[in-house]
């Protein structure tokens, strides 16, 4: 740093004295500095390390496995001659000795080839900001599950918006599909959805969803060493493939044009083109594989995911935000879940004791009533609010229609809500929302109304182009009159509404009292 504050004063125009001055350094020195060649390579002194001269004995030691104390125990005790040095310089050489050696040792890429059937590599990769030429689509980024066998190098690959646990386990389904059996190995890295951490062993403690598909399809999970992606090479060099080969110089319309490309691609590099590892087509040696393959489970379609789930005080289980209900003894149970597609099914031991379509949606109930029939004999009112919200989650125009029939109708709100879902239950429900809808629209608020609607023929269930009066309403009105006692308050707001609609009278809806 002098040597170059030197020479930038000299360009200054300072004089050898003024330079010392502001370096701080003697005036000789500044002088000879100026004389010497800005390029000059400074020589320094090679002094050996007092360490070095055991470096043979060094590396018997580690070749021993000896510890670095032992090892400065022992070259202290040389009687030849003894290290008289300080212990912290024999550490780092030794250590520094040690580093070198095992860095040489990672340097040798050992490759070996599988046996027909034996491993199958799985890897995720990631690509951000996929633009699409689709007019205002956005750019997204997609994660891709890769998988190969080690010995056909056939390839498997799929574009997913996430990497979760049932994300990994669908396409792995899937791949095993397309391939048409289970290999013996499934190779992975240390993914959080396989391996949930190390125990003192330095073995995988597997993830309970991975390990119970490994045991049920009868796979040997296995797993690379920490920082060893190169143990499953054959996939690594599958996911840069896939970015340079495949993602490189092409575009895509949308995210359906981006998986029908992919699938033209694999069809080239599975059935079209030679492995340069093999020099054979990857599907002529899966042929071959598929002999020595186990066999699929029959459930490998729609498998359902293990998972282990605790039924809380509300008598629901919680899974991915939403509740599903439990038949209420079983409060406090854990209880097997398997997780379909579609489905959600509970088992105590062997017994499915609930089965519920699965909800994609946030923080919703899913609820069977009839659950909850013991409860009900001790909580009668709970009856009625667990039937209501049954309806509610129907659809939207039944919420908006049993909305209105609790606010107009609150002192028989109980009634109301019974026969609703007593009809609910007589009929499909598409059969139902679409009764609804049509009371909805004619403003018929009220179980009597459906059930008269219900009652009549699919042929009469529909406005005859506004001419005449609808055979729907006609029939509510007739079932109404039938039962004037009961449902007073309902009629007369009826009777009001038709002499407003005539021009008799000025319709005016009556107010009841909440509470």
């Amino acid at each position: 740093m002098a040597r170059t504050a030197i020479k930038y004063h000299r360009k200054r125009g300072d004089n050898p004295t003024v330079i010392a001055q502001k370096v701080q350094h003697d005036p000789r020195t500044v002088k000879r500095v100026l004389e010497e060649p800005s390029d000059k390579v400074q020589n320094r002194p090679n002094r050996e390390s007092s360490v070095a001269v055991y470096k043979e004995q060094i590396e018997g030691w580690l070749e021993q496995k000896l510890q670095i104390k032992r090892m400065l125990e022992l070259a202290t005790e040389d009687q030849k001659q003894p290290y008289q040095g300080r212990p912290t310089a024999f550490y780092d050489y030794v250590r520094k000795l040690k580093k070198a050696r095992e860095s040489q040792a990672r340097q040798v890429q050992m490759r070996f080839e599988g046996l027909p059937a034996e491993f199958l590599q799985i890897d995720w990769g990631e690509i951000r900001e996929v633009p699409f030429t689709k007019l205002g689509a956005e750019p997204q980024t997609f994660y891709f599950f890769c998988a190969r066998l080690k010995y056909s190098r056939f390839m498997f690959v799929s574009f997913q918006k996430d990497m979760t646990e049932e994300t990994l386990v669908r396409c792995l389904l899937e791949c095993l599909l397309r391939l048409g059996g289970v290999p013996w190995v499934i190779t992975t890295d240390n993914m959080k959805t396989v391996v949930l951490r190390r125990d003192e062993k330095n073995q995988p403690v597997w993830h309970p969803v991975w390990q119970k598909l490994a045991v049920e399809f009868d796979f040997h999970p296995e797993a690379c060493a920490p920082a060893s992606g190169n143990q499953k090479g054959a996939v690594e060099n599958l996911v840069k493939y896939t970015k340079n080969n495949f993602l490189a110089g092409r575009t895509f319309y949308d995210e359906a044009d981006l998986v029908r490309q992919l699938e033209e691609w694999l069809k080239v590099v599975n059935y079209a083109r030679k492995c340069s590892a093999t020099g054979e087509i990857p599907a002529t040696l899966l042929a071959e594989e598929r002999l020595h393959f186990s066999k699929l489970p029959v459930t490998a379609r729609d498998y359902g995911l293990f998972l282990s789930l605790v039924v809380n005080r509300e008598g629901v289980v919680i899974f991915e935000t939403n509740k599903y209900s439990v038949p209420g003894e079983l409060v406090g149970q854990t209880l097997t879940a398997r997780i379909h597609r579609e489905w959600l099914r509970l088992y105590q031991g062997e017994k499915l004791v609930a089965e519920h379509p699965r909800c994609y949606e946030r923080n919703r109930r899913v609820v069977i009533p009839e659950h909850y029939e013991k409860a009900f004999e001790i909580k009668p009112r709970a009856r009625t609010m667990v039937w209501r919200d049954w309806l509610l989650n129907l659809s939207p125009v039944v919420y908006e229609y049993v909305a209105v029939i609790c606010r107009r109708q609150r002192t028989t709100m109980s009634e109301q809500i019974h026969k609703l879902y007593t009809l609910a239950h007589q009929v499909a429900p598409a059969e139902f929302v679409a009764a609804v809808e049509l009371a909805s629209e004619q403003q018929l608020y009220g179980a009597e109304y459906l059930q008269g609607l219900l009652s009549k023929p699919l042929s009469l269930r529909s406005k005859e182009g506004g001419m005449g009066p609808n055979p729907w309403e006609l029939a509510a009105q007739q079932e109404v009159a039938r039962n004037l006692a009961e449902y007073e308050p309902l009629v007369a707001n009826f009777q009001l509404k038709g002499a407003a609609e005539s021009g008799e009278a000025e319709f005016k809806p009556e107010k009841r009292a909440v509470g």
